[in-house]
């Protein structure tokens, strides 16, 4: 097994009619998410999709999601998975960097895509989920209709990428990240080991697929083990995602805090049978102590917090025996990887002391960030990745992420980069100055506050701050807190010093991640 087509081709081979992924009424046997990915492939071959080429994928969680980046995968191409709830300048702006040779939308973004692909620099083939093929698009049935159900006759270069994945940079510029197969494998390893993942496991996935957690922390662990994949199709309802763990037995699933805080206080939470539920994993925000400790006592699985990027793939875990006596910790590097925690000047520091956080690129690791050769220089030195995450080194090789090098935000499990939110809220008339953290929320991990000084004379209120953003950036970026200051706190060099902000909402916390 060498590139992520083979999970597939072998799983058809291994599990024949077992079934792959459910959704509702609809599901996947093994086989025939093998046929339906080798037709696509042919399909998107004929199209003049070539090996390393970039196609995105912009569509809400559903089986076709799973198919086509199977698809992908045989063909050789790079999948480009686009966040759904990105407006347009958003996609846009994505669209025109990575210069997809396809672009894969769902029914429910027909309006968006009509209305941005005008303004998309180098105009990739479009392909509906839905529907029949237009002068606009080709109909994805009459794609797959055209092909053969063999897998492609390709090389797949299995050190090439597989992935490029976008995440904001500190300067609010997004950059893409390509990861190629031969790390996205040992993550699988990684996750299926210290995870405990084994054949017959049933995995619950509610995360959206164009997260990496989504596609490569759970379906794609779970296939190679041979499992069957729950998938959810919409927004989070807690109500449902109990009813499904219940219903089909569900042994393994990953909830970020946000979800384990709605699920654990849940009223009528006993009344669902879960007794099947062995292992819950969770990660990417900061949980409270109270979230965890109402998380063991309601749902008394294994729990496993993971610590990653996704410029690194998983990096550590918590298991569920070090939660008894290591719970304030972010883990244990896993076992096919090795992490460093240095200081300015590059060199290990000791037990007790804070260094950060770098990743070896030997087994798992990106590849570059696309079209920025200066930005991968700056983050991977000599076969290290920077993570800009500050960790205490702790006994046993043990680790507690404490702050960030960078000032990204995590809510909810979204990534959020203040210089996006801040270039927004500057255009407003009567903003003189802004700055953008994160603060604590029980639910959300952190919270977007927005620290803004007026200009002189003008008058602005919290709703008016917040609705100027309301059209311009996704919901989970929009400020949930504003605060007025007559000035911005500054250093020697005029520079915001957002630590002076970020302390009266953080103080008395030791764990900021």
């Amino acid at each position: 097994m060498q590139v992520l087509g083979d999970i597939i081709r072998l799983g058809a081979k291994r599990y024949g009619e077992r079934a792959a992924v459910i959704l509702g009424e609809d599901q996947l046997s093994y086989r025939r998410l093998d046929e339906q990915s080798n037709r696509l492939a042919q399909g998107l071959i004929a199209t003049g999709v070539w090996p390393g080429d970039h196609v995105a994928l912009f569509a809400l969680n559903c089986l076709d999601y799973v198919i086509v980046a199977a698809a992908v995968a045989k063909c050789g191409a790079v999948l480009l998975p686009i966040n759904f709830r990105y407006q347009s300048e958003e996609l846009v702006y994505v669209i025109n960097d990575a210069k997809p040779r396809v672009l894969i939308f769902g029914p429910q973004f027909t309006d968006l895509i009509t209305a941005a692909k005008g303004r998309f620099s180098a105009p990739p083939r479009l392909i509906s989920l839905s529907g029949a093929t237009t002068s606009d698009w080709i109909g994805y049935d009459d794609l797959l209709g055209g092909g053969a159900d063999q897998m492609p006759e390709r090389l797949v270069d299995a050190r090439g990428p597989a992935a490029l994945v976008y995440t904001s940079g500190t300067t609010g510029t997004p950059k893409g990240v390509l990861y190629p197969h031969l790390s996205y494998l040992a993550t699988y390893q990684a996750l299926i080991v210290e995870g405990d993942l084994e054949p017959g496991d049933v995995t619950l996935v509610c995360l959206p697929l164009f997260h990496q957690a989504g596609l490569h922390a759970l379906v794609m662990p779970t296939l190679m083990m041979g499992g069957t994949v729950i998938l959810t199709a919409g927004g989070f309802d807690p109500g449902e995602i109990l009813t499904l763990t219940a219903a089909h037995r569900v042994t393994a699933t990953m909830w970020v805090p946000t979800m384990l805080a709605m699920l654990a206080n849940l009223p009528d939470v006993a009344r669902h049978d879960l007794s099947a539920l062995a292992k819950i994993w969770y990660g990417s925000s900061p949980i409270s102590p109270t979230v965890l400790e109402a998380s063991k006592a309601v749902f008394g699985a294994g729990l496993y917090q993971w610590y990653g990027q996704t410029e690194t793939g998983m990096n550590s875990v918590l298991r569920p025996e070090d939660h008894e006596t290591r719970a304030a910790f972010t883990g244990r590097e896993v076992f096919n990887i090795e992490l460093r925690f240095v200081d300015e000047a590059g060199n290990d520091v000791g037990v007790g002391e804070v260094g950060e956080i770098v990743c070896s690129t030997a087994n798992q690791g990106m590849i570059e960030y696309f079209n920025q050769p200066e930005a991968t220089a700056a983050t991977v030195v000599d076969g290290w990745v920077h993570t800009g995450d500050l960790a205490r080194l702790e006994e046993g090789g043990y680790f507690t992420v404490v702050d960030r090098l960078r000032d990204m935000i995590i809510s909810g499990a979204e990534n959020i980069y203040p210089k996006e939110i801040e270039d927004i809220i500057a255009a407003h008339p009567a903003v003189r100055e802004v700055a953008v953290f994160g603060a604590p929320d029980e639910v959300y991990g952190e919270a977007v506050c927005a620290a803004v000084a007026l200009k002189d004379g003008a008058d602005a209120t919290t709703e008016d701050i917040i609705g100027h953003c309301a059209d311009k950036l996704a919901g989970y970026k929009k400020p949930k807190q504003v605060e007025f200051h007559a000035e911005l706190p500054k250093n020697a060099m005029g520079k915001v010093t957002k630590n002076v902000l970020r302390e009266p909402h953080w103080a008395g916390r030791d764990k900021r991640i």
